[in-house]
């Protein structure tokens, strides 16, 4: 009988099961619970809502390229959006987030709009260049959605609905 002996099996067995009970232990009492998208500091989220309201409100003043037919003062007004756009991201960088969490995901976050914003750049000059074309957004490592999904994603999850992109183009 080998009931007392230690086989390679048995502990290979063990350790998986000590890793298997750690990882729980770790996801229900350790881990963050909720999105990890959301900020720890409310404060941060409230202030950059307060600025994207000031920003939807300087877009409202611009036309949107739907209605706006010729491609050339489409690009135009895209690029007046863009300055406006671009300003209000340089304030958000300007905002103390308040963990160094937060500050990994804010920093991601604006990341992001610095990809969109240049996208945005890229199309006002093909509309210029090339006449009446359809916007190329930026999409994600693998294909998986595009970088305007995942800001916008991050906007809501840290209730900032003003800082979703504009839906100008």
């Amino acid at each position: 009988m080998t009931g007392g002996r230690l086989t390679p099996g048995r502990v290979f067995l063990g350790l998986l099961v000590l890793a298997m009970a750690s990882m729980w232990f770790y996801a229900f009492f350790l881990a963050r619970s909720g999105n990890p998208d959301r900020l720890d500091d409310g404060f941060w989220a409230e202030a950059a809502e307060a600025r994207c309201v000031e920003m939807l409100e300087d877009i409202a003043a611009i036309a949107p390229a739907s209605s706006v037919t010729n491609p050339a003062s489409r690009a135009a007004d895209l690029d007046e959006a863009t300055v406006v756009l671009s300003a209000m991201v340089t304030d958000l960088r300007a905002l103390e987030p308040g963990t160094h969490e937060d500050a990994f995901l804010i920093g991601n976050w604006l990341a992001d709009w610095d990809t969109y914003l240049s996208d945005r750049r890229v199309h006002a000059e093909r509309l210029r260049t090339e006449g009446d074309v359809r916007p190329l957004m930026s999409t994600l490592p693998g294909g998986a959605g595009s970088i305007q999904e995942r800001m916008n994603g991050f906007a809501r999850v840290n209730d900032m609905d003003s800082c979703l992109d504009p839906g100008d183009l």
